[in-house]
């Protein structure tokens, strides 16, 4: 039983439940190298923040520092052992294959030339800094963070109920080598489950009421069948994902939508300062795909069904100071239409100006007008681009080809 825990533990999170342990333990009783270099670690002046016996994967860094990707060890006499130093090429093959950069020295070097070993690891965080600049661009639209590239990629639920679409989307999805995190809806199926329960859809303005009952069906269907699903189909493409919802780990609080003209039930609405992106953060440096259902809480014990576009859009905000961000939006279009009936008619750019001239004469279908608003909103909080298009299309863009609908500001 234990070990069926500590397996899945190791599947969730990268690293399983002893090397968390074993760090806490680590951090306790700290060599007089550690406890010199982290002294020095935490006045850096480098503007950067380093974690001590930081788990990572099946290993433990002795100082990690996320915004760089940047690992610092410190050896003992006993790393210059043969069966060691194999033990160290293994270890640092895995945990460079997360994009990360390892620097080594010895006990002596740090208590006897500590301030030639604190030169070092200043000029590496420096050139890694100047490479992330590099790689993000220099647009206006490029974060001060340093975390890479991250695509917060929202899947519709016409795409869920087609199998095959489906699966080709998520094999597009795990051959991409940059962080990412997929938020889906739940397409056609708590709908048809609700019918087989004896519960009858009920929708305004295109928008599903949520009464208890169907609270009880969604938690089940996005939150359990749906999530489960996809998670199981990328780890058999070799794609470590984690399901989640805003629930876990408190990472999307919301609050009850309030009655106006229509009481929506049990919606909730998001509140960007309130995401704690912190804890997706944590997960992508560790290798992991979060796979977000659409579901938030109040705080208050009870759980809120949240649009699937909105939560794709204020993940992207909250993660766009440690990221290059870029969000897509995947469906079963070609991207967003001039004309509904011709898949041809596709907008290859839409911007501020664009958009209000389309509203004005009509020639956007209403379904896609909160889209392309959650789209501006984000854009103007820090997102890079977003992206509008055909699930098996869109994340060609990983390469740079630009298909679909991009929303740019302009």
């Amino acid at each position: 039983m234990q070990q069926a825990k500590d397996e899945r533990w190791d599947m969730h999170y990268g690293a399983n439940k002893v090397i968390f342990q074993r760090a806490e333990e680590l951090r306790a009783r700290m060599t007089p190298a550690e406890e010199t270099l982290w002294l020095a670690l935490r006045k850096n002046e480098w503007n950067v923040k380093f974690r001590r016996q930081h788990p990572l994967s099946k290993y433990i860094a002795d100082f990690y520092c996320h915004s760089v990707k940047l690992v610092i060890e410190i050896d003992g006499g006993y790393h210059l052992g043969l069966e060691s130093r194999i033990s160290d090429e293994i270890r640092e093959d895995e945990i460079k294959h997360f994009g990360i950069t390892i620097i080594r020295f010895t006990n002596e070097e740090v208590l006897n030339r500590i301030e030639i070993t604190l030169k070092k690891i200043g000029d590496l965080v420096s050139s890694l800094q100047m490479k992330a600049k590099e790689n993000l661009g220099t647009s206006n639209n490029s974060p001060s963070g340093a975390g890479g590239k991250l695509f917060v990629i929202k899947i519709g639920g016409n795409i869920i109920d087609d199998e095959a679409a489906l699966q080709a989307f998520l094999a597009a999805l795990a051959s991409i080598k940059e962080n990412k995190i997929l938020v889906h809806g739940g397409g056609k199926i708590a709908s048809k489950l609700g019918e087989q329960l004896g519960l009858t859809p009920n929708y305004v303005n295109g928008r599903r009421i949520t009464d208890a009952a169907t609270l009880d069906l969604v938690t089940m269907v996005y939150g359990g069948l749906v999530n489960k699903q996809i998670v199981a189909a990328l780890q058999a493409l070799h794609c470590n994902a984690i399901g989640l919802t805003g629930v876990d780990g408190n990472i999307i609080p919301a609050v009850k939508r309030p009655v106006r003209d229509i009481d929506y039930g049990f919606v909730g609405d998001i509140d960007t300062k309130d995401v704690h992106s912190k804890i997706l953060s944590l997960l992508l440096s560790n290798g992991l795909t979060p796979v977000i259902a659409p579901l938030t809480h109040d705080g208050q014990g009870s759980m809120l069904n949240t649009n699937a576009d909105t939560i794709a859009a204020e993940l992207a905000i909250a993660l766009s100071g440690d990221y290059d961000v870029r969000l897509v939006y995947c469906f079963d279009k070609a991207g967003v239409l001039e004309n509904v009936e011709d898949e041809g008619s596709v907008i290859p750019l839409i911007t501020k100006e664009k958009y209000r001239s389309l509203t004005a004469e009509k020639k956007l279908f209403e379904g896609m007008i909160p889209k392309i608003d959650n789209a501006f909103s984000a854009l103007d909080k820090g997102v890079g681009e977003v992206l509008i298009g055909h699930a098996k299309d869109i994340l060609h863009n990983t390469t740079g080809e630009t298909l679909g609908t991009l929303i740019k500001n302009g």
